[in-house]
């Protein structure tokens, strides 16, 4: 009769090999999908920042035009925006702002350039609408109203319906968008837009 060998021990180092590469490749999975994280982070904070130095460098643009094309702008004519080696011709559709009040007082017009920077990958997009009420207007000239004519409709940060300007007044309000990629490619996923607005 042959004898039966019944050690329980075999496959014993075999079971804890597979383990402990199991365990390995479970700490290299987390690691790596961590870095991935902090990447897909780090990427994320680039291009906020070049958004908001697009929207920032684009409202410096929008000023410097508004002081230096003061008389062009204040007459509803079509303007330059001359920006980080683009220019820029523009329109004014001031007809597209609603009128609540005081019409016959004065005007408004609002241009709308998209500016492609020339040495990287950023676009700001300036939406500038200026108020000239008359010196002797018997009122001041409102903007804006409800619904679909609320100013924080078309202005997303602005915090009012309506913009009044008083008689012999000058009032602009400028937002601008700056985007992590050219003007072309801003509805792209991945691309970030940082707005500012300012009124004076």
């Amino acid at each position: 009769m042959t004898p039966i060998n019944l050690n329980r021990q075999r496959g014993f180092a075999l079971l804890m090999s597979l383990l402990i590469i199991g365990v390995v490749i479970s700490v290299t999975m987390a690691i790596v999908e961590l870095s991935l994280k902090q990447l897909e982070l780090s990427v994320s904070s680039r291009d906020s920042e070049i958004a908001f130095a697009a929207a920032n460098a684009g409202m410096e643009c929008a000023k410097l035009i508004r002081r230096s094309a003061s008389t062009t702008i204040e007459s509803g004519a079509n303007t330059t925006f001359d920006c980080f080696e683009t220019i820029s011709s523009v329109g004014n559709t001031g007809s597209t702002i609603h009128i609540q009040s005081g019409g016959s007082n004065g005007s408004v017009y609002r241009y709308q350039p998209e500016i492609d920077w020339s040495s990287s990958d950023r676009c700001s997009q300036i939406d500038m609408v200026t108020m000239v009420v008359n010196s002797d207007a018997s009122g001041p000239l409102v903007i804006g109203g409800t619904d679909n004519n609320s100013l924080k409709k078309i202005f997303s940060g602005y915090p009012n319906d309506t913009k009044s300007c008083d008689p012999g007044g000058r009032c602009t309000l400028v937002s601008v968008r700056g985007y992590s990629a050219k003007c072309a490619d801003k509805s792209n996923p991945g691309t970030l837009m940082r707005e500012i607005l300012l009124e004076f």
